[in-house]
């Protein structure tokens, strides 16, 4: 199996830095990136799930300790929040303090489902008009890819097409994001 020729400008998802992607589904510039961005959502995951596992408990105080494991936070912002008086708390003794959830929830938000990025996708109407649209042999060459690679993006993406006559025909604007329009040969 032979060397992708694909050299796709894209923005990492981690970092933010322009890198070229060999493949369109590449998401990362580096391993170190993909590892980062990977334990993050493995944190937050987890995180998520101890704070589930209080709500369902029913408890409406948790011990700053308790706290500090949910949020990303410090001891003394906590201290610093209590004696601001911007979340509600419990003092039991001069150690023991419980504080509010809600109102850490609402100060530090746990970001939520992280990998769910594609479930909410709006459905599109394409204009499969010809003026519209390119063939299959329009885009292997204007992105210097095979004509093979067009058809499994095509599948992989569930991009419509639809033929006439001879040619196939796929909407410029999906096209055109998919490959980012930037790699075009005139």
């Amino acid at each position: 199996m032979g060397k992708s020729k694909l050299q796709i400008p894209k923005i990492c998802v981690y970092c933010g830095n322009t890198f070229l992607a060999k493949t369109v589904k590449t998401r990362y510039c580096s391993r170190k990136c993909a590892w980062s961005a990977s334990n993050a959502m493995r944190k937050e995951r987890r995180k998520q799930k101890a704070l589930d596992k209080i709500k369902a408990t029913g408890k409406e105080y948790i011990t700053i300790t308790e706290a500090l494991e949910i949020f990303t936070t410090s001891r003394n912002t906590i201290h610093r929040l209590i004696l601001s008086n911007k979340i509600r708390y419990l003092k039991m003794s001069a150690k023991r303090v419980f504080v509010y959830v809600k109102d850490l929830e609402s100060l530090f938000p746990i970001k939520a489902k992280l990998s769910v990025k594609n479930a909410n996708k709006p459905s599109n109407i394409f204009d499969m008009a010809p003026d519209h649209c390119y063939t299959i042999g329009e885009i292997s060459k204007r992105f210097n890819v095979s004509e093979k690679s067009v058809y499994t993006h095509i599948r992989q993406y569930s991009i419509p097409i639809r033929q006439f006559g001879n040619f196939v025909y796929v909407p410029r604007k999906e096209i055109d994001n998919l490959y980012n329009n930037k790699k075009t040969r005139k």
